[in-house]
């Protein structure tokens, strides 16, 4: 069994043949395919993927840049500014109601932003973070440049069920985070081939902090071309080859780890 426990099937890149899309992770043997929101639209949106396609487990979120589209050049970055307060508790609402497996994709990023937005990124982190905490959900971050602030303000604010999607900072932060917490995760992405850095995480990490993603249509294994859930398959044998163990006992453990992350769902 196969898990992608972040993707953006909501992408317009998949208008055109989404059912086929999440037709090959099945056939693949996708069980579980995790699609994290960013705003508003997309957030509704995995809500009603998540009642046609069992597979789909809805993570409601605020990308960092979405929160805080108020301060930001919106026609560079194509943000639409929306009422964040009010999908905080839309969000929150679909948590106490036992509809989300998840919250994310929140957090903080440093990429695109400067250092006179952190305050604010860090206001809205804190309270989808609170939501996490207040219903004992699993919290997916995103953390892009910002990696060490998200690691300590999830640590001090008590988070115990944690997946870092996408992890770009130092090695030794997220194995010493994996060491500390026994359900922080790690997803490693579908371009792990061509990327020194998921490999070296893949190798140090506790096996039991590891989790596959694919941030679809983002991060292909192959450059210019759309990735997609299926593509965990290729991810997973990778990973093996790095442990030095069965394809067959990878994609269990991975299993295993996702299940005491985000335990069981069923879209209600």
């Amino acid at each position: 069994m196969y898990v992608d426990v972040h993707t953006h099937l909501t992408h317009p890149k998949f208008a055109p043949d989404l059912h086929q899309v999440i037709q090959r992770a099945v056939d693949a043997g996708l069980k579980a395919i995790v699609v994290n929101g960013l705003e508003p639209e997309s957030n509704r949106q995995i809500l009603e993927l998540a009642k046609q396609f069992p597979e789909i487990k809805p993570a409601l979120g605020i990308y960092p840049s979405q929160g805080i589209a108020h301060l930001c050049d919106n026609d560079k970055l194509n943000l639409k500014v929306f009422d964040v307060k009010a999908e905080i508790a839309f969000i929150k609402e679909q948590a106490k109601n036992g509809r989300i497996i998840a919250v994310g994709e929140c957090g903080l990023d440093g990429y695109w932003h400067g250092v006179e937005t952190f305050a604010e990124q860090e206001r809205v982190f804190l309270a989808l973070m609170e939501i996490a905490y207040d219903h004992d959900l699993p919290i997916i971050i995103h953390s892009r440049k910002l990696e060490k602030r998200c690691i300590e303000l999830l640590d001090v604010h008590g988070q115990k069920r944690v997946d870092f999607h996408c992890y770009c900072g130092k090695t030794k932060f997220a194995v010493a985070a994996a060491q500390k917490h026994d359900n922080w995760k790690f997803s490693i992405p579908a371009n792990i081939k061509r990327s020194e850095s998921f490999q070296s995480m893949t190798k140090k990490l506790p096996i039991t902090s590891l989790l596959t993603e694919t941030d679809a249509p983002y991060l292909s294994p192959v450059p210019g071309t759309r990735n997609e859930p299926a593509n965990v398959v290729d991810t997973v044998k990778e990973m093996a080859q790095i442990r030095g163990i069965s394809e067959a006992e990878m994609a269990q453990t991975i299993w295993k780890n996702y299940s005491d992350l985000f335990g069981t769902f069923t879209s209600k």
